[in-house]
């Protein structure tokens, strides 16, 4: 059977959805997003030209920006689905987005397809695909009992087995009368042959309300997700500890949404699992996204805030990619933080996404996403409580005294790649820029390798004029950049001039 017919027209369903829009199936999470305008026409005003159309003659239709997002008109609540695309390991192609959303008359309902993307004929595992025959969720985090989401299959759905009844709670949500075996085992399709999917999406039997979080419809490979959040009140449920703080502005452009200064109406932020915590520990943080929109693009920064200015402390850099964040997402990210060398994370123990940091002293630091919605970014303060940083020179260097002047001799200096090199540290009278511990004993600008300032600074004492540090290209570049000679810096209450040496390789 190959079916070559377009669907019904979606036009008039997608009417009132609160949308948000993808591009094609499987797009790249890096590509540019343009987002769709939110559907304005009622079904009785909406032509039936048809929104849906195949790409080619072999492909079945699907609507131009799939909706992913819609807030329902029988309560407080809105659905965000992880994906309007799903790829199986053995082939199995899947489109499944909103066509409406729940009114008095009828519930959310998801329509779709899936399809044998394969050249040769297969049989496809349905109960193991995710939205497709795994249609009852797992429970929302904090939740144990009778508080699923389910994908009932519909009519027109053309795999159903058995197509349940529908009913609504004394909160008017929608939910399933029974919960059962809807679906086939399997199914086999020709290549390139496709079925039409529809679900609605409803709650369990006896579950009261519709509980607000993330339920999961989980495969053996895949996942899809279904995020419900109150759409009156999509923010942080909590009050922050730091709430009134006035900050100093924060470098770059178009400025930082603050979990302090969120309320219960702000659809985007950073939530942290503890805002004051004593080092060393582990703290983590979530990024959540329960706007209608794509965030991007995302990455996570650590910064000091020290005598009112913002210090960069790590990561040293980020890879190219623009990551997004679609909406109902949640992206979590772990700091692991120090006062003295960092531990190194194990399998057991402790969560490794994230940052690991060493010699951080106590103070008061910003966990930053570049995630934002009308801001550029999105982030959350986190006092440490711990002594000042140390600054200590790596292992194993060698030091040599003539004079005023002490020479450090580094492991890197070993007439091998990168060319040995070196660069002298001395005392300033002025500097341009301060730079504090943190960013000493991290890897960066001023230690990108072992051989940087930390192997200059603690031996630049008051009976030392002059420190040279023999080191590599690498570690000069580190410390001066790629194109400069010398720098001046402050650091505590100090003014200091670096300066680079001749390279000896």
């Amino acid at each position: 059977m190959h079916r070559r017919a377009l669907l019904a027209s979606v036009t008039g369903a997608m009417a009132g959805l609160a949308g948000c829009s993808f591009g094609t199936l499987g797009t790249d999470e890096t590509d540019e997003v343009t987002p769709a305008p939110r559907p304005v026409q009622s079904p009785t005003e909406a032509s039936d030209s048809g929104t849906e159309t195949p790409t080619d003659t072999d492909d079945p239709p699907r609507p131009e920006d799939p909706t992913t997002v819609v807030e329902l008109a029988t309560g407080p609540r809105t659905y965000a689905l992880s994906s309007p695309g799903l790829h199986t390991d053995d082939g199995a192609r899947i489109g499944l987005w909103f066509d409406r959303t729940a009114t008095d008359s009828h519930p959310a309902t998801l329509r779709g397809w899936l399809q044998n993307g394969n050249e040769f004929e297969n049989t496809f595992r349905i109960e193991w695909i995710p939205g497709v025959g795994r249609t009852h969720s797992r429970q929302p985090s904090g939740y144990d009992h009778e508080a699923r989401l389910h994908l009932a299959p519909t009519e027109n759905n053309e795999l159903a087995v058995e197509v349940p009844s529908l009913g609504r709670t004394e909160e008017g949500y929608w939910r399933v009368d029974d919960v059962g075996p809807w679906m086939p085992e399997t199914h086999r399709l020709d290549p390139g042959d496709w079925v039409q999917l529809e679900y609605a999406l409803v709650g369990e039997p006896g579950q009261s309300g519709r509980p607000t979080g993330t339920y999961e419809f989980r495969g053996r490979d895949e996942s899809l997700s279904i995020s419900v959040w109150d759409t009156r009140n999509p923010g942080p449920e909590t009050e922050s500890r730091f709430a009134g703080r006035s900050l100093p502005p924060f470098p770059g452009d178009g400025g930082v949404q603050w979990f302090h200064e969120a309320d219960k109406t702000t659809p985007a932020f950073v939530r942290p699992t503890a805002e004051r915590v004593q080092l060393d520990a582990q703290v983590g943080f979530e990024m959540v996204n329960n706007s209608h929109e794509r965030l991007q693009c995302g990455h996570w920064d650590l910064y000091k805030l020290v005598d009112g200015e913002w210090f960069h402390i790590a990561p040293t850099g980020h890879t190219a990619d623009c990551r997004i964040l679609v909406p109902g997402g949640r992206e979590q990210w772990g700091l692991r933080a120090f006062n003295r060398q960092a531990v190194g994370c194990g399998t057991g123990d402790c969560h490794c996404d994230g940052l690991t940091q060493g010699y951080l002293g106590g103070g008061e630091y910003a966990v930053v996403a570049g995630y934002g919605h009308t801001t550029t970014e999105s982030g959350a303060l986190v006092e440490l409580i711990g002594g000042r940083a140390a600054v200590t020179p790596t292992d194993s260097v060698s030091t040599a005294r003539d004079g005023d002047t002490v020479t450090v001799t580094t492991d890197r200096h070993d007439g091998e790649r990168p060319a040995d090199a070196t660069f002298s540290l001395t005392h300033a009278d002025s500097a341009s820029e301060r730079i504090i511990a943190e960013q000493v004993m991290t890897s960066g600008r001023f230690a990108t390798y072992e051989g940087g300032l930390r192997n200059a600074l603690p031996f630049l004492t008051d009976d030392v004029s002059r420190v040279v540090v023999k080191t590599d290209e690498q570690a000069v570049d580190g410390v001066l950049g790629y194109d400069s000679d010398s720098r001046r810096f402050e650091f505590r209450g100090q003014a200091y001039k670096v300066d680079r040496g001749r390279s000896t390789g």
